[in-house]
């Protein structure tokens, strides 16, 4: 059960994995333990060399999963944590500019989280439907839009650029529908 009670689903991993030495050498692991205790490497740091290909520390040895499955998994882990802290972030800009009552709809309402918003106001001041995406690739904002049956406000997406390798991210745009653009641009007249 996680903090909140809730039945918590245990997947049962693969952790076999494979070892790269800094003289070229190639050793399979059938568990994550077992390499741990045949390198010296914690098991810890074997999860994060595996989890962030051609990584190593200052033995020079990279590890990566053997298995597939348990790659995708620790993958969209990472995706969800990074979606998760961008939404987080959005969220305290907006409070830090007088939307006081914004927060995550993860957190709040699962129906607005079901219904591709991301950001929900609780004091109902925000005048847009925001959802976010830390993604490499321009997520397909129609496509998002139309999934979204509240269209009582414009819906904008807030898009950061995933950086490659893990360097900084180039920038965070919104894209926001047409009309409210030409508004906002009215109001600086």
């Amino acid at each position: 059960m996680d903090i909140n009670g809730n039945m918590k689903k245990i997947i049962d991993l693969n952790t076999s994995c494979r070892a790269t030495f800094k003289d070229g050498r190639i050793e399979e692991f059938s568990s994550i333990e077992e390499a741990s205790e045949k390198t010296g490497v914690s098991i810890a740091a074997i999860k994060i060399r595996c989890n962030k290909p051609g990584s190593s520390g200052k033995d020079k040895t990279t590890f990566e999963w053997l298995d597939e499955f348990t790659r995708r998994h620790y993958q969209a882990k990472k995706s969800k944590n990074k979606g998760s802290a961008f939404e987080t972030e959005v969220v305290n800009k907006l409070k830090e500019i007088g939307f006081t009552g914004c927060c995550r709809a993860a957190g709040e309402s699962k129906k607005a989280d079901n219904n591709k918003i991301d950001i929900v106001d609780t004091k109902h001041q925000l005048p847009v439907n925001i959802q976010c995406k830390n993604t490499q690739n321009l997520p397909s904002y129609f496509a998002i839009r139309d999934a979204c049956s509240d269209k009582d406000k414009p819906f904008c997406m807030a898009w950061k650029k995933a950086a490659e390798g893990g360097s900084n991210s180039p920038g965070t745009v919104f894209i926001i529908p047409d009309s409210l653009f030409y508004q906002l641009l009215a109001k600086t007249i």
